[in-house]
């Protein structure tokens, strides 16, 4: 595991927005860095569900975000709101948030007992040698998810995938690495358990 820390010095008591800390994991010492019970399968920002809320959402958040920067005269609840929409449309999301709270559009897809033979595939699977990966340059959108459990339902981690730009995330500054051919395995997992996967 490596750790980069870049941080703009601050007074001891205060607390700084502007320290940046950045985790990075291979897929191998991910799976193999806690114990698990469970797992369930996400699908999350995906489907007309989803795609008919983010309509709804987005002139909603233009509209306040305007109003603000032309007049500055939002009420207190409109600027909760407009402050919940920015964190829902504004930044990269994931299965869950800082609050603990699962994403709206997230279906729980399947969930597999420890001793199920699909666990030891998607262990198989991120444990495979990095060799190659690759660096897209988009911003990864998490649509497949895969939540660990220890058996009283307490979360030990959530694994955010995106299949597209080839990245995996633990949160907003844990990432985990993997190699190019993982990410292909991962998609045929998920398709054979019957997980919607875009082509």
């Amino acid at each position: 595991m490596t750790t980069e820390k870049q941080s703009i010095p601050a007074k001891e008591d205060e607390i700084s927005l502007y320290t940046v800390k950045a985790i990075s994991v291979s897929s191998s010492d991910y799976i193999n860095g806690f114990p698990f019970d469970y797992i369930e399968t996400y699908s999350l920002q995906r489907g007309d569900e989803y795609e008919a809320a983010i309509q709804v959402l987005k002139p909603e958040r233009n509209k306040l975000k305007v109003r603000k920067e032309k007049r500055n005269n939002l009420t207190e609840t409109e600027e909760i709101r407009l402050s919940e929409l920015d964190a829902l449309l504004g930044m990269t999301q994931y299965l869950i948030d800082d609050n603990g709270l699962f994403h709206f559009s997230s279906q729980r897809t399947n969930t597999f007992q420890y001793d199920n033979e699909v666990i030891s595939l998607l262990k198989n699977i991120l444990l495979t040698k990095i060799t190659d990966v690759n660096n897209w340059m988009c911003a990864p959108i998490y649509r497949d998810a895969i939540v660990f459990y220890k058996s009283s339902g307490e979360i030990i981690s959530a694994l955010n995938i995106c299949l597209s730009c080839e990245a995996m995330a633990i949160g907003s500054s844990s990432q985990v690495v993997a190699d190019c051919s993982t990410y292909e395995m991962l998609r045929k997992f998920f398709k054979d358990i019957g997980h919607p996967v875009e082509s």
